[in-house]
């Protein structure tokens, strides 16, 4: 059984010359004319440790998953496969990348010399509380709650009034954000906010040449917004949200 990473041009990495940790084995690549799909190479007493622990098993692949993709796009272009993608045979894989190849191709050239960095951004709880009461409705309606007036179910309203505020800041956020941003990257994914307090979550697929400026840019807005919001900046990572 083969653990897939991703897909690359087969003469445009030497397995050898990334540099893994100590205790990982370098993947094996299975090559298909042009293209080649780097791969771990499962046994069966692997497979049986795994099952013996599986929180950590996955945790370890997770990060073996990650560490591998990271060498990997230092060296050459990669389309990444999606976190536990598994194929039975050698067979298997070359019918993968003999029936796809033009679009692995034509995706491989879109890719090539770019990287994808992350933005995610929040607003510190003090901030979010003083942004949402910057609103005049709700700074009244707060008052209200405070002096004992209205019943419960003006609570629950209260709060859902606090989370259509909250969507307007973080459009008018985005709008700063991408204004900054998007002329630096060839592509771009704005995704949900994971909790209340998330401000802003940006993807950028990024030229390399450009990546100087990107950093510099995203330093611009945390110069601008450090005193209210946190930033968590990560990168350069394999192009992920760019690969259907």
């Amino acid at each position: 059984m083969y653990y897939a990473y991703g897909i690359i041009r087969a003469d445009s990495l030497k397995i050898e010359s990334l540099k893994l940790g100590p205790n990982q084995e370098p993947p094996c690549l299975v090559v298909e004319g042009e293209l080649g799909m780097l791969c771990a190479d499962i046994t069966l007493e692997t497979m049986a440790l795994a099952a013996e622990s599986m929180a950590t098993a996955t945790r370890e692949s997770m990060s073996r998953y990650t560490e591998v993709l990271c060498q990997v796009i230092k060296l050459t272009t990669v389309i990444p496969l999606r976190f536990g993608t598994l194929f039975d045979r050698e067979e298997e894989i070359r019918k993968v990348l003999k029936r796809e190849k033009k679009g692995y191709l034509k995706l491989l050239t879109n890719l090539d010399n770019k990287i994808e960095v992350e933005l995610k951004v929040w607003w510190k709880k003090e901030s979010f509380q003083e942004t949402m009461m910057k609103n005049k409705r709700l700074s009244r309606w707060k008052k209200a709650l405070e002096r004992g007036e209205g019943q419960g179910y003006d609570v629950v309203e209260f709060g859902k009034a606090i989370m259509e505020v909250a969507d307007y800041e973080r459009k008018e956020l985005e709008k700063t954000f991408l204004a900054m941003l998007r002329p630096l990257a060839a592509e771009w994914v704005i995704k949900d906010p994971m909790d209340e307090f998330q401000a802003f979550d940006g993807v950028y697929l990024v030229e390399r040449q450009k990546e100087e400026d990107f950093d510099q840019a995203v330093g611009v807005l945390y110069e601008k917004h450090s005193d209210t919001m946190i930033f968590k900046y990560t990168g350069p990572w394999a192009p992920h949200h760019f690969v259907k």
